[in-house]
């Protein structure tokens, strides 16, 4: 596995070697800068997943390097830490608006070092893993509405034919109840994808917080938690796959609701997936549920509907 890789900033050659003994050649790559006039020529070759930067150099100081960096923006995802024997506030307020995620206060011990160095690297992995999956999912969900605009369309043309040819229109049916499948099986994708990237962040603030509770990389886990949450597509997939599903039988969810007006989305979707004529199996893929699981909801479903034990559900579902 490559080692990551980390571009010390630093006037002070003692220093730059102590900060490399800390953290051991044989658990990173290094790269140094005596200040940040050439900062972005090492970036471009070195390609650090880290930077320790000094705040006071005597030329191109910490909060200067901060602002070059600032300028560019394929190098804003870089975290940098800054070193400083510095304790005015001001300093840490201007060094984290400039981009830093964490400090260190002179002198630096090999603990806290090795220890903020670590959980930086990461927090930076989890951060570009959570950017990624969610430009995959984004484009994902983009397919998934696509698909939807088009299977509209084409119900818009199946309805036209219905009374002239009743036998391609069941065709058409069969055809528009499988995508309706395939839909509700990508969005059930997207969902569990987005769950996952969410318990991902919430490991990785947690972490974070018991190593440094004052890192302003908090903050910004919350946000990704926060975008995460504004790109749920479950209350949309249910709008869209009603008004589809209507468009098939207009009459259905309104029958049920009469029956027991109490019922869910969840509810009236099952109802929707038994009058599609899936099996228990396809039904227990797309809900993401064990059989057993499946049976359990059934069982409850039926008290809703008020049917008697000798009843049968599915009979019951294909009859309204």
């Amino acid at each position: 596995m490559e080692l990551p890789n980390i571009l010390i900033v630093d006037d002070r050659e003692f220093d730059r070697i102590l900060y490399r003994e800390y953290l051991g050649d044989q658990n990173y790559h290094f790269a140094e800068l005596e200040d940040g006039e050439k900062i972005l020529d090492q970036i471009a070759s070195s390609k650090p997943d880290l930077i320790l930067l000094d705040w006071q150099m005597p030329r191109v100081g910490g909060l200067d390097t901060l602002k070059i960096l600032k300028k560019n923006k394929a190098y804003s995802n870089i975290p940098i830490i800054i070193i400083t024997g510095l304790q005015d506030e001001n300093v840490l307020e201007e060094a984290f608006d400039y981009g830093s995620v964490d400090f260190l206060n002179k002198p630096v011990s090999k603990i806290e070092l090795t220890a903020r160095v670590h959980s930086a690297i990461k927090l930076s992995e989890a951060t570009r893993t959570l950017v990624n999956q969610k430009k995959e999912l984004l484009e994902l969900n983009q397919i998934i509405q696509n698909q939807k605009a088009e299977l509209e369309k084409s119900l818009a043309l199946k309805s036209q034919l219905l009374d002239s040819n009743e036998v391609e229109h069941q065709k058409n049916i069969k055809e528009v109840k499988r995508k309706l499948m395939t839909l509700e099986l990508d969005n059930t994708k997207v969902s569990n994808h987005l769950k996952a990237l969410k318990a991902l962040v919430e490991d990785s603030y947690t972490i974070l917080r018991s190593e440094n509770a004052e890192s302003m990389a908090l903050r910004k886990l919350r946000q990704v938690e926060r975008t995460i949450d504004s790109i749920s597509v479950d209350d949309q997939s249910w709008n869209e796959f009603k008004e589809v599903f209507q468009s098939i039988d207009n009459d259905f969810f309104n029958k049920l609701t009469t029956r027991n007006p109490k019922l869910t989305s969840l509810d009236l979707k099952h109802c929707a997936y038994i009058k599609m004529n899936l099996d228990n199996y396809e039904v227990a893929n797309i809900f993401n549920v064990e059989l057993k699981s499946l049976q359990m909801t059934r069982y409850r479903l039926k008290k809703k509907l008020n049917l008697g034990q000798e009843e049968n559900l599915r009979e019951f579902i294909l009859t309204i």
